[in-house]
């Protein structure tokens, strides 16, 4: 059985006290940011900074939605108001050093690892951060902070989901979703 941990930040805080609190779990992590005019993806710095394909720290101050993961940990905030909200950690491992408060644990019965496909086939570009780049004619380019995207490549966003048994039925349900990480294809 496996089972996912949580914790939850007891008041509204900002997305860069977010970051910060969890920068040391979140090595390598990748963030998907949405805001009211983009959807867009950085890398998260060891000081909670999320830069983008040109090395430039992102403001924050517009993101209304953050996912950031890496392969063993997902942090998720959403702007409540005036760019504070709550954040909470999600992992298979212990978290208990990270946010405020404990969330009740999932013993999930099992995992289903899932792909979603990004929009886009990788186009040539040359980045000296290492980035690829999407693109297609309905949604235009979007940067992606991995390497080995080359022409005609697909992008997955890799996530495991977390079954527990639902109801006295013995009926099973997905209860929980953690992104994992970036895979070209």
């Amino acid at each position: 059985m496996i089972t996912l941990y949580g914790r939850i930040s007891k008041n509204h805080i900002s997305l860069k006290s977010a970051l910060e609190k969890c920068a040391s779990v979140l090595s390598e992590a990748v963030a998907i940011i949405y805001s009211p005019f983009s959807c867009q993806l950085a890398k998260v710095e060891s000081n909670g900074d999320l830069k983008d394909a040109n090395n430039q720290t992102l403001p924050l101050d517009k993101v209304f939605e953050l996912r950031a993961f890496n392969q063993n940990i997902e942090l998720r905030w959403l702007n409540q108001l005036n760019g504070e909200g709550k954040a909470v950690l999600i992992s298979e491992q212990s978290i208990s050093d990270y946010l405020d408060n404990d969330i009740p644990a999932i013993p999930a019965l099992d995992t289903i690892s899932q792909q979603y496909i990004l929009w886009g086939k990788g186009i040539k570009t040359v980045s000296p951060s290492g980035w690829g780049k999407l693109a297609t004619a309905r949604i235009g380019s979007i940067n992606i902070p991995l390497k080995g995207i080359t022409t005609d490549k697909r992008v997955y966003l890799n996530a495991v989901e977390y079954l527990k048994e639902t109801d006295d039925n013995g009926n099973v349900s997905v209860v929980e979703e953690r992104l994992a990480g970036l895979v070209v294809k």
